[in-house]
């Protein structure tokens, strides 16, 4: 008699959809809104300090312009190529979406908003972000660049909402193409969030 192992089929990765980041003023707190592509959801509370925290380790995986994010003791050359990398981010921002409202999904992952307490990134091309909650669950998240990009644009935008000092002068928003698809439908290569 021999043993056989069948292995279990491999369920299709979830993959996050749609984000929605925003502040809460009574809270006094972020409320990140991931939706999924299982038609759940998660929900996480943001302090200041795990806010700060998300700026600092994702922010550099970016490029976005800041008020003083060119050095004044950059080589010419270098301060060319910072300003290449952020005028690029303002490109790969115009062509996301961040009008359409976000979809609340059927299913909440846990029986209510989590609260992070500690963030670690890894991870090469793809970053990976564990989110530690202080019920001890950790929800860990594959953050393309897209994902990365879209992320710290929310942050900057909730972080002005709020008040809050990130420890950087952030530059004024871009206008969003707002303008509809010429022939109607939904606009090709577009990044939802």
């Amino acid at each position: 008699m021999t043993d056989q192992t069948v292995a279990a089929p491999k369920k299709p990765e979830v993959t996050i959809q749609q984000l929605n980041l925003g502040y809460n003023v009574q809270q006094d707190r972020l409320l990140l809104r991931v939706g999924l592509s299982d038609d759940t959801e998660l929900v996480l509370w943001i302090t200041y300090r795990i806010a700060r925290q998300m700026w600092q380790l994702l922010n550099g995986e970016t490029s976005l312009p800041t008020a003083d994010s060119i050095q004044l003791e950059a080589s010419p050359a270098n301060a060319v190529e910072q300003f290449k990398q952020e005028a690029q981010a303002v490109e790969n921002l115009k062509k996301m979406d961040f009008e359409t409202k976000y979809q609340p999904r059927k299913e909440m992952l846990n029986d209510g908003a989590l609260l992070a307490t500690q963030l670690k990134l890894s991870g090469d091309n793809i970053k990976h972000l564990d989110v530690i909650c202080l019920e001890g669950v950790t929800v860990g998240m594959n953050l393309p660049q897209p994902l990365i990009l879209a992320l710290c644009n929310m942050l900057q935008l909730s972080v002005r909402e709020s008040g809050w000092n990130m420890g950087v002068k952030l530059m004024p928003q871009p206008q969003m193409n707002t303008e509809e698809p010429v022939d109607g439908g939904v606009e090709k290569n577009k990044v939802l969030h």
